[in-house]
């Protein structure tokens, strides 16, 4: 007679639970060899550690039970092919969103880290504040909402919240980042009149739509200015674009927050996009 182990011996060696093995077969996936008729007690052959140990194997797959059943049972080795072609597709999909979110994580600290390594927050004196430079950004893409004239920031604000989350625009890839379209002229006399509210997305859009708005490639003249707090010199500003015959076409003022509960006083980057710096608008 073969040799038969006890379903507590079996648990032991196998690394599972009584209860697992009790489960395998309610569900007919794996039967004891034997079961006393007096005690009901459980006994398995040293051949059936081979089909738990599949079991388990299939299952760190991402198998369900009721798929190993089928192939065990079946004894279908393409249906098995078939099924470990689907989990490989859908693991190297998680590989991907993974990576997605390690560069989303990224991105989010340097977004914090931005300011204060590029600027002294200690500093309230803001001497740094004035300094201007040039910086190249390849295109980039925005959802937007365009600001009524003296309406209330909660406003507009919320009406940018709905269209992200609006079924068109809820799957897009957002950088949490708010960022306004200021009117040039205001920024030259030192004052705020912002013309859009919006948020970047990491990949182009793929479909069309009045609040989707491109950001040009090219060079842009930078600065930083609390914009919801305080004024700043436009004289940098003017000395600057003064040699340029056309006038700038766009002003994108970025958030930095280093706040989590108040962001008025926050540091924006301006970024005024320097004519005949880009390929085509």
């Amino acid at each position: 007679m073969t040799e038969l182990y006890s379903i507590g011996e079996v648990a032991k060696t196998m690394g599972v639970s009584v209860q697992t093995l009790r489960y395998y077969s309610s569900i007919d996936i794996l039967h004891p060899k034997h079961i006393n008729s007096l005690t009901g007690y459980r006994y398995y052959s040293a051949d059936q550690l081979h089909f738990i140990d599949r079991i388990k194997y299939l299952q760190k797959f991402g198998l369900s039970l009721k798929e190993i059943n089928n192939i065990i049972n079946n004894n279908d080795i393409t249906q098995l092919l078939s099924i470990l072609e689907k989990q490989e597709t859908e693991c190297y999909k998680e590989i991907i969103k993974l990576h997605e979110t390690i560069d989303d994580i990224e991105w989010y600290k340097n977004y914090f880290s931005y300011i204060k390594d590029n600027h002294d927050n200690n500093n309230e004196d803001n001497n740094d504040m004035g300094i201007t430079y040039t910086k190249y950004f390849k295109k980039r893409y925005m959802v937007t909402t365009k600001i009524i004239q003296n309406e209330p920031k909660s406003n507009f604000h919320i009406r940018l919240h709905a269209i992200k989350n609006s079924k068109k625009f809820k799957n897009l890839k957002y950088m949490r980042q708010f960022s306004y379209i200021l009117d040039y002229d205001s920024v030259l006399e030192g004052s705020l009149n912002p013309l859009y509210l919006g948020m970047f997305i990491k990949e182009p859009p793929h479909f069309q739509n009045c609040n989707i708005m491109d950001i040009p490639e090219g060079n842009y003249f930078c600065f930083k200015a609390r914009i919801l707090s305080e004024s700043w010199n436009p004289q940098p500003i003017q000395m600057f674009f003064s040699k340029t015959k056309e006038k700038p076409v766009l002003v994108l003022a970025n958030e930095y927050e280093n706040d989590l509960h108040e962001y008025s006083h926050c540091i924006y980057e301006i970024q005024i996009l320097i004519p005949n710096s880009h390929p085509t608008l």
